[in-house]
């Protein structure tokens, strides 16, 4: 997420961007950052949490 603050890195939340596509990185746009990244690999929502 700091690298939408770095002004070296200009238009890397684009997928269309040259260094978003070079990293495989995720879509950094503010309107996906509470999508899943990978929807087919979620955790299984019958294992429970740890607990301290």
């Amino acid at each position: 997420m700091l690298m939408l603050f770095d002004v070296s890195l200009y238009g890397i939340e684009n997928s269309g961007n040259e260094i978003n596509q070079a990293g495989g990185l995720s879509s950094l746009g503010a309107a996906e950052w509470f999508e899943p990244f990978r929807p087919d690999q979620a955790r299984d929502p019958g294992r429970g949490f740890r607990q301290p």
